[in-house]
């Protein structure tokens, strides 16, 4: 709200000494009243008068309010008064007046006096200059600016914690302040003064001043079931009261998010590959004791845990739980297939799977939670990357004495160009055993490739490597064109063990039929033999 008033210049009755110095600052200064804060500002539009630099660093403001005598209640109002220590003629361009307000007029209706002028004076020891302010506007700073920018929320099973820098724009508000609300996920969860963190905030807020709010919900908390999700929903405010009038400041939040382990895993990923979501997440040892300390900390054990996966776009969703007893940093990478799905789910789940092939901004949270007989105990939620493939089925095969790489529907259209040589550069990761990883190796191939379903190597070290667990990062680098896939596990041993399995069915089947076939025929030897021998009795 902006309310203009016009004043005209009086002559000032403060008796200063010094050199006076006119025309240091034009008309088009003005001031700016705050009543909610008690704060007058001073916009100064500098004469640029070489006269006026001649003033110190050091330097007193007075500010005069003049009243219309025949209208005024009887009294007189002093100047308000301070001293600033860095002023600059030709860089000070805002000067602010503290604790400044306009007197009440005295007839019990809360109303100000009418003012005629204001009189600002900035003077030293040896020089002064009069500022003739020709409009001043009062400005109510709007409540949803009493901090600045959005707050980020962090729960624990029992804590709320809000983090926030005070604008300075609400003190008078603040100062009353009688409670704080805020709800998550539908519940509302109240703080009365008698709470020490709001008590700090009401006796401190100033510009710029940080806070960081621990609340603790009385009662049983329902608390604990936000760890369930890494994100939730929230709104809050302030309420105060003064004068037996309630005053709301509402509170912007920019994220709510359930405290984990922070860096838990090392580059957590998901990539899509031939019809699988697959997830990736090797675990940082260290941090790995840090949450089973956590764990331990609670005085439960737990009993049951769940491996969940969100993935979200554009509003959509889909999550994958895998299901476990007990927590194997060893668990790294989990596959899960629209086809396993149940039936009614298996057309929505490959439109989405479609969906996030083709699409640029994908989020993916992976959560571990922990609980004992439905009760939970603790989670730990990240955040996964993920990078749109290039092709749509990679995988290795070993074939004679070649290790050859399948790359199967390319998603960008690009000619590659079988003249220019490309380059494949291959990064493996494979595992030994269940309890150890990090046989790294890094295979670079020059070829000419023209879009062909395989590329074959020959290499000894790599087919070794892909015949165990593994993950791949494969980049594919033709002329100033980068293209790149990520891969994992055991396509090569899910493929040759699924040929192999087949081999193995077929040869059953072939042996049992002629195993079949023989006896029948013996049978049918025997019966033959006994009736030619009925025949000739």
């Amino acid at each position: 709200m902006h309310l203009l008033f016009q004043f005209t210049l009086q002559t000032s009755t403060l008796d200063l000494d010094g050199r006076e110095i006119f025309t240091c600052y034009t008309y088009k200064t003005v001031a700016e009243y705050r009543p909610n804060i008690k704060q007058l500002q001073i916009l100064l539009d500098s004469s640029n008068n070489s006269d006026c630099s001649i003033f110190p660093a050091g330097v007193n403001i007075n500010v005069t309010i003049g009243v219309d005598i025949a209208t005024a209640p009887t009294g007189t109002y002093p100047p308000y008064s301070y001293t600033i220590s860095n002023f600059g003629y030709t860089n000070t361009s805002v000067l602010v007046i503290e604790g400044f307000s306009i007197p009440d007029d005295g007839t019990g209706t809360g109303d100000e006096i009418s003012i005629d002028f204001l009189l600002i004076e900035v003077y030293s020891y040896a020089e002064i200059t009069r500022i003739e302010i020709l409009e001043m506007q009062t400005i109510i700073s709007s409540l949803s600016e009493c901090f600045h920018l959005a707050m980020p929320v962090t729960l624990t099973q029992t804590q709320i914690t809000i983090n926030m820098t005070a604008t300075g724009l609400c003190r008078i508000q603040i100062q009353s302040l009688d409670s704080l609300h805020i709800t998550i996920d539908g519940n509302e969860y109240s703080f009365d003064m008698i709470n020490l963190p709001l008590q700090d905030l009401a006796a401190n807020y100033a510009q710029y001043q940080f806070f960081s709010i621990n609340l603790t919900p009385p009662g049983v908390s329902p608390l604990a079931f936000t760890a369930l999700k890494p994100n939730w929903d929230a709104t809050g405010y302030l309420n105060t009261k003064s004068g037996g009038i309630e005053t709301r400041i509402n509170l912007k939040f920019s994220s709510v998010k359930y405290t984990s382990i922070e860096g838990f895993f090392n580059q957590p990923f998901m990539a899509l590959n031939d019809g699988w979501f697959a997830f990736t997440l090797m675990p940082v040892t260290a941090k790995v004791q840090q949450l089973q300390a956590a764990l331990t900390s609670t005085g439960r054990s737990y009993n049951h845990m769940i491996f969940r996966f969100q993935v979200s776009i554009n509003g959509l969703s889909r999550t994958f739980d895998q299901i476990a007893v007990r927590y194997n940093m060893y668990m790294t990478k989990f596959k899960f297939s629209c086809s396993e799905m149940p039936s009614n789910e298996q057309d929505d789940c490959i439109n989405f799977y479609k969906l996030v092939q083709i699409s640029q901004n994908v989020d993916v949270t992976s959560s571990v939670l922990f609980d004992v007989n439905q009760n939970l105990v603790g989670a730990q939620h990240d955040t996964v990357s993920y990078q749109r493939q290039q092709w749509e089925r990679t995988f290795f095969v070993i074939e004679d004495s070649q290790t050859c790489l399948h790359l199967e529907i390319f998603n960008t259209k690009f000619a590659f160009n079988p003249s220019i040589q490309t380059t494949f550069n291959i990064s493996i990761s494979s595992q030994i055993n269940e309890t150890s990883h990090g046989v790294n190796g890094t295979f670079v191939f020059n070829t000419n490739y023209n879009n062909q379903d395989k590329v074959c190597f020959q290499n000894k070290t790599l087919q070794d490597l892909i015949k165990k667990d593994y993950i791949a990062t494969l980049v594919v680098t033709h002329g100033s064109n980068t293209f790149s896939n990520l891969f994992w596990g055991t396509q090569n041993g899910d493929k040759n063990s699924d040929m192999l399995a087949v081999y193995i069915i077929l040869g059953i089947v072939c042996l049992v039929t002629v195993v079949y076939s023989l006896s029948s025929f013996v049978r049918f030897q025997r019966q033959l033999k006994a009736m030619k021998k009925k025949k000739y009795m």
